[in-house]
């Protein structure tokens, strides 16, 4: 049975005396994050200016302004597109690290430190080609309407925690299982995420420092919920050891 309680209780547990590494990771992955999507920002600014000098420029106006849209321009908009593309793979990998970390820290009191997180780089073909592969098809589903693309996110989310666990495990295989260990329990997943808003309201009060503390509380509770769902579909058979083998 599904008990989002217990997982999130467990989070707390496994968390406490150890936040110091969950804090430190998130808090390199949201500045690196935020220095990548700098330009996103500035395009953004920057539409924001143009759409008002398009608004209340006069002919002449209109025609500088159209001048202006050349060459330079159109090299630092693709230019933005290359580091907004490495905004995403560098994303994949950090992601992927950090959740390495998190995994470790159910499986026992053990203590992490940073530098298991700079251990967990070391998967980044495996976190890139991952994150890839479930965009991809999450997108395709997006494409139909919105519900599907939401049951497919919830349907590929024990992806990277399979993949971690079991490094034999091929991409396109842990997305089978995924979908397996899922089935029945992705309304049960999305009640889980709804069931953080409130805490993320506070954390937008701090002026997002909250944050530091509520991202890796979510994904410890994830994990548990993970560890979960995979324990309820290899008892009832639906997953057999050899399965989690490529």
């Amino acid at each position: 049975m599904f008990d989002r309680r217990k997982y999130k209780k467990y989070a707390r547990m496994q968390l406490k005396g150890r936040w110091t590494t969950p804090v430190l990771m998130t808090l390199i992955l949201f500045l690196i994050l935020s220095i990548m999507n700098l330009p996103e920002f500035r395009g953004m600014f920057q539409d924001f200016k143009n759409a008002k000098l398009l608004y209340t420029s006069t002919e002449g106006g209109l025609k500088a302004f159209s001048m202006g849209l050349q060459e330079p321009q159109s090299a630092a908009s693709m230019l933005d597109s290359i580091v907004s593309w490495l905004a995403i793979i560098v994303e994949f990998v950090l992601t992927f690290s950090m959740t390495s970390v998190l995994i470790k820290m159910t499986h026992g009191p053990e203590p992490v430190e940073l530098g298991n997180f700079i251990e967990g780089l070391s998967h980044w073909a495996k976190a890139i080609i991952c994150g890839f592969w479930k965009s991809i098809w999450i997108l395709l589903w997006s494409c139909l309407l919105l519900i599907p693309g939401l049951v497919k996110t919830y349907a590929y989310s024990q992806m990277e925690y399979l993949l971690l666990e079991y490094p034999e495990l091929s991409v396109t295989k842990s997305m089978k299982i995924s979908m397996i260990i899922t089935r029945g329990h992705k309304a049960d997943l999305f009640i889980q995420d709804l069931s953080f808003i409130g805490w993320g309201i506070l954390c937008t009060a701090t002026f997002g420092i909250g944050y530091l503390w509520l991202v890796p509380y979510i994904s410890v509770t994830k994990i548990n919920a993970y560890h979960a769902l995979l324990k309820e579909a290899v008892t009832a058979g639906l997953v057999k050891p050899e399965d989690l083998k490529d």
